[in-house]
């Protein structure tokens, strides 16, 4: 599935190097387990020719036609509503009744009706996959609330993923850089209409242009490209796992030996408390990682160059390195 979204729709082995969202120059993604061991992916997608934030907010603020040209594209590629003439999944449906829309192939491009055939289907697809935001405990999981105590108004005031957002009639960008695409609909999550109707799947896609809201979203992305798949709850187990099992040792001569031995407790309680789905486990044991990539990137060891570091230079980084040139 991977493969085909790269060689195909990103158009990196097509002949004529044009994907989706035009000419790509690289792409970085990340694979993520999710508690339950479904995979997806955050994958960062460089475009060819493309400005640096300050540029392009620079020529959109100066060029009148440039500007209509990028949001004409951006509105072609990331849509925040759901197509027009549809009819909805009936909302009294269970989840398994809303999801057998997508056992259904979709409609043949040679159809004669395919274009309103292709609307429908999408919008099944969108509603099936969750793509329209519905208000669930999740949303409220860091307030004191449960979604139950609260009311229509509070939920929507309380969501900390903000929807419904604000409805935006035109795509605009403000006095700071920051760019709102046209957006009908203040539940729809943006997506592709070709990637959602093609992988029948759950997708969030956005534009990192400029302003304050792109350096947010290369913060975003920089987390998750490095982050570790152990949740802190694991961690925070096994750290009162080794605890206790230190103070059922009775207590120690050295709080340094004693702080010691926690930590190596709390090491080995981590290591063997952590979960790995099925997925990941075929993954590790296939050699084939954990990201997926355009770019061969080569191995850089940090603590070696600290090691040998110059002292003088770098006072607070260089390490003791005994001295071999007087013996």
């Amino acid at each position: 599935m991977v493969d085909q979204f790269t060689d195909t729709f990103l158009g990196f082995k097509r002949a004529c190097k044009h994907g989706v969202f035009g000419r790509v120059k690289h792409y970085y993604g990340v694979f993520e387990a999710q508690n339950r061991g479904s995979l997806h992916l955050h994958i960062l997608i460089w475009l060819e020719g493309a400005l640096s934030p300050k540029h392009l907010q620079e020529k959109v603020m100066a060029d009148e036609c440039f500007k209509k040209q990028l949001f004409s594209w951006m509105e072609s590629v990331f849509k925040h509503d759901l197509p027009s003439n549809t009819r909805p999944i009936d909302d009294s449906a269970s989840k398994a009744e809303k999801k057998k829309c997508l056992i259904d192939c979709p409609p043949h491009p040679d159809a004669i009706n395919f274009d309103v055939l292709w609307q429908q289907f999408l919008r099944e697809i969108l509603d099936a996959s969750g793509q329209v935001h519905k208000h669930n405990d999740t949303c409220y999981k860091k307030t004191p609330f449960s979604m139950a105590m609260l009311s229509l108004e509070d939920r929507d005031r309380l969501c900390r993923f903000h929807y419904p957002l604000d409805l935006v009639p035109e795509s605009i960008m403000d006095e700071n850089g920051k760019i709102s695409l046209k957006r009908g609909d203040g539940r729809v999550v943006g997506y592709n209409p070709t990637i959602s109707g093609s992988f029948q799947c759950n997708t969030d896609g956005k534009f990192v242009g400029s302003g304050a809201l792109a350096m947010a979203l290369s913060i975003y992305m920089t987390f998750y490209a490095a982050k570790s798949d152990i949740s802190s709850a694991v961690i925070m187990s096994a750290l009162a796992a080794a605890t206790k099992t230190l103070q059922q040792a009775g207590p120690l001569s050295l709080d340094e030996e004693r702080c010691r031995k926690l930590l190596l407790k709390t090491l080995n309680q981590i290591v063997g408390r952590r979960e790995l789905s099925g997925q990941q486990v075929a993954c590790a044991l296939l050699g084939i990682g954990n990201h997926v990539t355009d770019t061969q990137f080569a191995v850089f060891y940090w603590s070696k160059l600290l090691s040998w570091i110059s002292k003088e230079d770098f006072p607070p980084y260089a390490k003791q390195v005994p001295d071999i040139t007087s013996r």
